[in-house]
Formats: C-alpha cells, sequence, structure tokens
C-alpha cells in the first residue's frame, strides 16, 4: 500500500492551496493510499541553521517531520512561489530537514535521515508576478527543491508542476488542475 504525505508549504495556509491539496489527497485516497499531512506554518523550529552543540536536540516538530517522510513512500510538496522564490520559513525548514550537512540529535542518539527509495512531486503555485515572469522565461522554479535537496537525498523520481496564478477556484483553468491534481493523485506520480 502506498504512503501518501502531503507538505503544506502555503504560510498562509489559503484557500486555493487548500483546494488544490484537496484535490490531489481525494485522488490518493479513491487509489486506497494512506495519506498523512504536514503543514510547515503550524510546526515549531528556528528556520536558521544552528551550530550543531554536542547536547543540542533537534525541535520535536522537526523529528515528527523526519518521522513522517521517512513513513512515506512518496512526497507531494505544495509550495506556493511569491516574486521568484519561496518563502524563508519554507528554505528553512527544507534545509534543516535534508541538507546534507544537516545533523539531527534526539534523547535516543543520531537519526537515520537515509530518505533513498521515496518518489515526490513538487507543485509550485506562483503569484501573479511570478507567474509573468515564468512564462516570459519558463525560469523553473522548484530547481532548488529539486535538484539541490530531494535528488541530493536519493528521492527519485521528482516530477514537477507549475500552476499559474488562481483568481478563482471557479475559472477554467483552475478546474483544469484540480482534476489534473485528483489524477496525480490517483496514480501518485
Amino acid at each position: 500500500m502506498r504512503q501518501l504525505l502531503i507538505i503544506n508549504a502555503d504560510i498562509n495556509k489559503g484557500e486555493n492551496t487548500a483546494a488544490l491539496i484537496g484535490a490531489y489527497k481525494d485522488g490518493a485516497e479513491a487509489a486506497q493510499c494512506v495519506v498523512k499531512e504536514l503543514v510547515i506554518a503550524d510546526l515549531k523550529f528556528n528556520p536558521n541553521k544552528q551550530f550543531a552543540l554536542p547536547n543540542t536536540d533537534t525541535e520535536p516538530d522537526l523529528l515528527q517531520s523526519i518521522n513522517m517522510l521517512k513513513w512515506a513512500t512518496h512526497i507531494a510538496i505544495f509550495c506556493p512561489v511569491y516574486k521568484d522564490s519561496i518563502n524563508t520559513r519554507i528554505k528553512g525548514f527544507f534545509d534543516r530537514i535534508f541538507m546534507p550537512d544537516q545533523v539531527f540529535i534526539s534523547s535516543a542518539g543520531r537519526m537515520d535521515i537515509n530518505f533513498s527509495g521515496k518518489t515526490a512531486r513538487i507543485i509550485s503555485i506562483l503569484d501573479e508576478a511570478a507567474w509573468d515572469d515564468w512564462q516570459k522565461n519558463q525560469h523553473p522554479t522548484y530547481l532548488a527543491i529539486k535538484k539541490g535537496i530531494l535528488e541530493k537525498r536519493q528521492i527519485k523520481p521528482v516530477h514537477t508542476s507549475t500552476i499559474g496564478h488562481l483568481y478563482s477556484l471557479q475559472n477554467e483553468y483552475s478546474k483544469k488542475w484540480l482534476q489534473k491534481l485528483y489524477s496525480f493523485g490517483l496514480k501518485l506520480i
């Protein structure tokens, strides 16, 4: 049975992101997938890398996030992009969890952070300015997460989708994406 972890990287926890996540989740549940959700905005952690001190414990929310990532066979990241980049708190989360030089210390000792054998999909949701820029030069907003973080941690393949600014969930563009995300969840690609 497939195990899906949905990471909501929308720090505003917006309605549009919630609808897109809901469509993906509905598709996955229709395919008998077990689904868990992780909302980065609800986590308590320091997004800045600190020097590893010998007796320093990693924040409980990050340890729980690592355990959820290790549980999952597929990871779906819904990541809004504002003015050409992701929010610094979201970047801090990815740095703290995935970067190779991170040291995770728990009360039981060092954590194993091997993520090989997992697959992922990054869904970039662009604001109006980022969408206009993307249409002009097709600049991949997800590249830092895909190449620099996930693939370095042996999470492969990493599929990507770029969604333009959603003005309303009722227009044809939004409905097309809701249906497409449902089918991605159904197939977990």
